[in-house]
């Protein structure tokens, strides 16, 4: 059985601007929440998708660089992420390398750098990147898209049908 691997993005996956402009600062302030930045309904989403395919996350998003325990600030944020996705019994399994800020390079190298590269089952999820910079790695086929800037909630981030795609492409026989 293939080993199911989801590449994530967190900013327009798991939050889109239209998100940030719903948010008051009123609302912020009389929840006494540190940060806001993650859309518990998104991470909703991810969930269903991960519990529904068995799958793994690899952080392939720029938070990753903030799991930095020396940078306090920094840090606090990436355990956000960390709490979030456990809240939903989910977690990070790895995260992509650093590579030139090159998304769809990072995923295509730590791909490259698995021994059981053949036993994974992989699908991604960015806003950033779109298909034509992934198909210069031949990963264009397991992209899933979304989006950052948008002006309706039900617009942006990862949305139901992302998640069927999603699912789609992570039980496809290959």
């Amino acid at each position: 059985m293939k080993k199911k691997i989801i590449f994530l993005d967190i900013d327009g996956v798991l939050n889109s601007k239209a998100y940030f402009d719903s948010i008051k600062e009123s609302e912020i302030l009389a929840t006494e929440k540190i940060h806001i930045e993650i859309s518990e309904y998104h991470v909703k989403l991810l969930s269903e998708l991960c519990h529904a395919c068995d799958a793994k996350i690899v952080l392939a998003s720029t938070w990753k660089e903030l799991d930095d325990p020396s940078n306090s600030k920094a840090y606090c944020m990436y355990q956000y992420l960390v709490d979030m996705l456990a809240q939903y019994d989910m977690e990070i399994l790895d995260k992509t390398p650093t590579i030139n800020g090159c998304r769809p390079y990072e995923i295509f190298m730590w791909l490259q750098a698995r021994t059981d590269k053949n036993e994974i089952q992989a699908v991604i999820l960015d806003d950033d990147f779109n298909r034509s910079e992934y198909r210069k790695y031949g990963l264009e086929n397991i992209l899933v898209q979304t989006k950052f800037f948008v002006n309706k909630i039900s617009d942006g981030g990862l949305q139901q049908k992302h998640v069927s795609e999603a699912i789609h492409i992570l039980n496809e026989r290959k």
